[in-house]
């Protein structure tokens, strides 16, 4: 779609979520091209028949390759919905983001919230710990000084990280 705004899912699985957020965002009255990248060849032929019918498009390959595919400066919004935790170079994702934004791009994040009660009161018994699939953890800083690192500044609203809930979110934007 010519003059429309790039939107990126990192982790895109089938484009469920993709499509669900392409609809809200055709319903607003807003022009968006969406690009999945997907590591799974199954998911991502799968994810891309979807996206090819509302004209966008898949990227076979891991998060940091797809995103280095990317023109610089060159996507309005990247969305991460529970993949962060997943990554095992965080810091090298980020970075890579950071450089595929527009200079106004923002990053939308959810991930399991380290330091939300229920992981303080259950323990090792805590339903954000899946391993060996999620490789990292975060709290509010942490993920605010992994976001510093790589050149983002992080937004988190105390809505965004409530501590009675197992998920967080944060808007990273270039710093």
């Amino acid at each position: 779609m010519q003059g429309a705004a790039t939107v990126v899912d990192i982790g895109c699985a089938d484009a469920k979520f993709t499509l669900r957020v392409a609809d809200d965002v055709a319903r607003r009255g807003h022009a968006a091209a969406f690009i999945g990248i997907e590591v799974s060849k199954a998911l991502a032929t799968q994810a891309g028949r979807e996206l090819a019918s509302r004209g966008g498009r898949v990227i076979e390959a891991s998060a940091i390759d797809g995103v280095r595919e990317l023109p610089a400066s060159s996507v309005a919004a990247v969305l991460m919905s529970s993949f962060l935790e997943h990554e095992a170079r965080p810091l090298e994702l980020l970075q890579a983001v950071r450089g595929a934004l527009e200079p106004d791009g923002v990053a939308i994040l959810k991930v399991p919230n380290f330091a939300s009660w229920n992981r303080l009161l259950r323990g090792a018994r805590w339903c954000g710990f899946r391993y060996p699939d999620h490789v990292n953890y975060f709290t509010p800083k942490t993920l605010a000084m992994l976001a510093k690192r790589a050149g983002l500044a992080c937004e988190q609203g105390l809505a965004m990280r409530l501590p009675t809930s197992d998920n967080m979110y944060a808007l990273l934007r270039r710093a």
